[in-house]
């Protein structure tokens, strides 16, 4: 009766586990900060997106096209209260709802699964903190919903290749899981050729009619803007593997970067456990557990040769947790041998995922909101309140957001003309940058020199660095250069760089070029 009554409350248990640690994360990092921010200035990327949306253009520039998001669908999620406060909270509320149905339905899953006792407790109250659930929340991207999604696909699916039916949520996140991130493609695809195989032929062809048309109609959608069907954040990403390589070895080298991380190697192991067990124990291989493991599986491996993992350890959770999902569920229907390893390979895995993720995401990353709040949203508060004209950055988003001067992203992410001169077939020359700031009546840039030093014209002049005194978190660099396009701008951005000074917090520091701070 009581562990019936315990089984019960895993839902609930997960929720309030997953947003246990989401809502630790916050507040450890606004006390480190001293106000709310995100850790990643990419979440103002999606809301410098949806800001224009809603004015108009597809973009982060009035009047040109640009597809910075590499979500199709998290931008339109950012439309309301476009360009104020309310709207910069946004990322906020659909994370903090996505942490909690990732948790109710991890959950779920468990429940599913039968475990039970202190093996089934310890699952799932630690799997949500330990693989990550909330520290993907916590930086306020699509990859939280994303990973809700893929959950919900496989907890459906199972439920339908056990003769429950085929629910209309299954079929939505299957639908929203490529539309969030594009690597949900493979999980959707696979679950639909299960579930065709098991005769839940109309789930099935609504899934794949609704994912792949959708991300087919997006890229139409792109090369009618003039853009290329993939969206610019994606090509500038993977383009950084080998500029000038082929896709072919880009692939290879982003399979090797996946491989070396201790995430990706935790994922590959994983997989591999998986995979034996299936070959070790017969029904594992059959029926729903078998279909199960195939349809899983091939969405893991498809990541580790497509996707990424690493960044804020953002890119990959959703991989571990649907793996332990299916581990889980199939195992439970395959002999109590397959359910104790399935049970042990979750317990390993969220001890190893611990290690890995853990020590950074508590070390590190809780401090990037002070980061982002001394260098990203300085660079704005300067743009925005005393440049007032356009501006060249690396780091696009906190600029780009409530900014209505053209930004030129040098990066390449919002500026198809700057990836394509950085990833082109031919290297590029020094100074490159060069042209694209004159085309654009760019008046100053902003950019991290051990990034963008060659990007630095002849004619250009340094007058400034901003720093971050006490460097705590993960930055790209904690020093910005700042420099004039012309040298005859020189002095007017040097006034207005002496205006800002006195007005920025404590730890973060503006030195002239030639004196003074």
């Amino acid at each position: 009766m009581g562990e019936g009554a315990n089984v019960s409350r895993y839902p609930l248990w997960g929720m309030l586990a997953a947003l246990g640690g989401f809502l630790a994360l916050q507040a450890v990092a606004a006390w480190h900060a001293g106000v709310f921010e995100y850790p990643l200035d990419d979440v103002y990327i999606h809301l410098a997106m949806a800001e224009k949306i809603a004015q108009g253009t597809y973009g982060v520039n009035l009047g040109e096209p640009a597809s910075a998001s590499s979500s199709i669908v998290y931008p339109f999620l950012l439309l309301p209260f476009p360009g104020t406060e309310a709207q910069r909270l946004l990322p906020l509320f659909w994370n903090t709802l996505a942490v909690a149905g990732a948790g109710w339905a991890w959950g779920l899953v468990a429940a599913a699964a039968g475990l039970a006792g202190a093996a089934g407790a310890t699952i799932v109250i630690a799997g949500p903190v330990f693989l990550n659930i909330s520290g993907v929340g916590y930086t306020g991207m699509e990859a939280a919903p994303h990973l809700l999604a893929s959950l919900l696909v496989v907890l459906g699916l199972w439920r339908a290749l056990n003769g429950q039916g085929a629910a209309w949520w299954l079929v939505a996140a299957a639908i929203a899981a490529p539309l969030f991130r594009y690597e949900g493609l493979a999980l959707s695809l696979a679950a639909a050729v299960a579930l065709w195989l098991w005769g839940h032929r109309r789930a099935a062809g609504l899934i794949a009619c609704g994912a792949l048309g959708a991300v087919l109609g997006f890229s139409l959608f792109l090369l009618h803007l003039g853009l290329d069907p993939l969206p610019g954040s994606i090509l500038a990403k993977t383009g950084g593997l080998d500029p000038q390589g082929g896709i072919g070895f880009r692939l290879l080298v982003g399979l090797i970067a996946n491989l070396v991380k201790p995430a990706g190697a935790i994922l590959a192991l994983l997989l591999v456990v998986l995979l034996a067990t299936a070959g070790a124990i017969p029904a594992l291989r059959r029926g729903p557990a078998g279909a199960m493991v195939a349809t899983v599986g091939a969405a893991a491996l498809a990541h580790l040769v497509f996707g990424q993992v690493g960044w804020m350890h953002r890119y990959e959770p959703y991989v571990l947790v649907i793996l332990l999902g299916a581990f889980l569920l199939a195992g439970s229907a395959a002999g109590s041998r397959a359910a104790r390893i399935g049970q042990g390979a979750s317990l390993a895995t969220m001890a190893a995922a611990a290690v890995a993720y853990g020590p950074t995401l508590w070390g590190a990353y809780v401090w990037n909101p002070r980061a982002i709040h001394l260098q990203q949203a300085q660079m704005a508060r300067f743009a925005q309140d005393y440049l007032k004209a356009p501006v060249a950055v690396n780091d696009l988003g906190r600029v780009a957001w409530g900014n209505p001067d053209y930004v030129l992203d040098i990066w390449g992410l919002g500026s198809a003309e700057a990836r394509r001169t950085r990833f082109g077939p031919v290297a590029p020359a020094d100074g490159w940058a060069g042209p694209l700031a004159t085309a654009h009546g760019v008046k100053a840039a902003m950019i991290y020199d051990k990034w963008f030093a060659s990007a630095v014209a002849p004619g250009w002049v340094r007058v400034a660095t901003l720093s971050v005194t006490r460097p705590k978190g993960a930055l790209g660099d904690w020093k910005v250069a700042i420099y004039a396009t012309d040298a005859a701008d020189a002095a007017a951005l040097r006034n207005d760089l002496v205006a800002f000074a006195p007005t920025l917090p404590g730890e973060a520091v503006l030195t002239l070029e030639g004196g003074g701070a």
